[in-house]
């Protein structure tokens, strides 16, 4: 801020000054001046732009009401105990693997992905890694879930080896938090739907559902089919306690199964991975066995062909061993010459069918792993950990909410009693 005075004395009357007096006067009309006040200096303050945090009235106003936040602290966490009392054990297993990578890439090439891994750039990928991306789109195929659910696995807590079928049908029940949930979402919104479920159970055939499935129709879906609905469910189920994931910046492939059983989810880890290996090697070297094939076909066509036209050319001169005709020498030209190109095809073929064993060796992708599963000796859920703190603290949040929300409502109810309705309506 800047305050500007500028003083202009009088000037006396020239006949009683003289010319020296009246001069500097002139001078000293002419000065201004400038000087700068700062805001501190001004005295000026506004009192509604001054916020104030009293936090001793805060926590003196928590004081008073301590009741109430013990109190909701206390309800929270006992429901947080229920919970963790009735949250059934559950065991996680995880195996981490490391897929193949090209040597054929440049070091250039090599450096720009790992800055892209390192930042999370999903830049230029190669075939490889584009295959890596599709594994949890692979594991959650149907077709992939069928052939998991034939496997069998131990279950250390029912003490036998049944399939995954069977397990998830007829063993596997869901949480203590999830049959709440789904208690809630049917006898509620959902109701309408559980009644017609319920009727139409009645009505339906039990027999067809425990009929014996025949896992060998779905080996080609190349005409429509029906799935069975226990199918479904087991698919459903196993789809969401199989985790797969890709860590960016390492390009390891994580495998994690969680189940009740510790032993269960370490065979299941363990058999996912076989599954998705062969699965994947099918996938990629698909066309080049394809091509080994076709050419083992030709090879073995080019062989006897090989063979005959060796016989034959055998034969015709141990029979003509002596004779100097020259029809004679045409047909044993004729013979060279079938001889000739068929082993020259032989020959060929039995060339191009090593290559072809060895483009089906270069294309079978290679899984290391990394870390092997192991049988967990904890159960990962329940958390005591998270379920008691995080109760802790919802309980402290709700209680002070509760505070607030109940003076603003107190408020409010008041001044909503005392106001005066407006005539909106004459």
């Amino acid at each position: 801020m800047s305050d500007y005075n500028h003083s202009e004395p009088d000037l006396p009357e020239e006949d009683n000054l003289g010319k020296e007096g009246g001069s500097q006067l002139q001078k000293k009309s002419i000065k201004e001046e400038y000087r700068l006040i700062p805001v501190t200096e001004s005295g000026y303050e506004d009192p509604e732009d001054q916020v104030f945090i009293d936090l001793v009235g805060i926590f003196k106003d928590l004081w008073v009401n301590k009741k109430t936040i013990i109190t909701s602290t206390i309800v929270v966490f006992l429901i947080g105990v229920g919970i963790y009392m009735g949250s059934d054990p559950i065991y996680y297993s995880e195996a981490q693997l490391m897929p193949q990578s090209s040597s054929s890439q440049s070091q250039i090439g090599r450096l720009f992905q790992q800055y892209e891994n390192f930042f999370g750039i999903q830049g230029s990928q190669e075939q490889n890694d584009i295959e890596v991306t599709m594994y949890p789109h692979i594991v959650e195929s149907l077709n992939f879930q069928i052939e998991l659910m034939q496997h069998e696995v131990y279950f250390s807590n029912l003490d036998s080896t049944i399939t995954i079928f069977d397990y998830f049908n007829d063993h596997h029940r869901p949480g203590l938090i999830d049959r709440t949930t789904d208690f809630i979402w049917n006898y509620t919104i959902a109701l309408p739907f559980t009644l017609w479920d319920g009727i139409k159970s009645l009505f339906s055939d039990g027999s067809r559902e425990r009929a014996e499935i025949d896992f060998s129709r779905f080996e080609e879906f190349d005409v429509p089919k029906e799935v069975d609905s226990r199918i479904k469910r087991a698919a459903n189920t196993a789809s969401e306690l199989i985790t797969i994931n890709r860590e960016a910046q390492t390009g390891f492939v994580n495998i994690g199964v969680s189940l009740p059983d510790p032993q269960a989810s370490t065979e299941m880890v363990i058999l996912v991975k076989d599954l998705l290996q062969e699965y994947v090697t099918d996938y990629r070297t698909e066309k080049a066995i394809n091509n080994l094939e076709f050419i083992k076909e030709r090879y073995e066509e080019a062989k006897k062909t090989f063979q005959m036209r060796q016989d034959s050319l055998a034969q015709f001169r141990d029979r003509n061993v002596n004779l100097n005709l020259e029809s004679v020498a045409v047909v044993e030209q004729r013979l060279q010459s079938e001889y000739d190109l068929a082993f020259s095809l032989y020959n060929t073929l039995a060339r191009r069918l090593q290559e072809a064993e060895i483009q089906v060796q270069e294309e079978t992708p290679v899984f290391r792993v990394h870390e092997p599963a192991v049988i967990p000796g904890s159960p990962s859920e329940p958390d005591p950990l998270r379920i008691f703190g995080g109760a802790i603290f919802v309980g402290l949040f709700f209680g002070v909410a509760f505070i607030y929300l109940r003076r603003w409502f107190y408020h409010f109810w008041e001044e909503f009693k005392n106001k005066d309705p407006k005539p909106y309506l004459n």
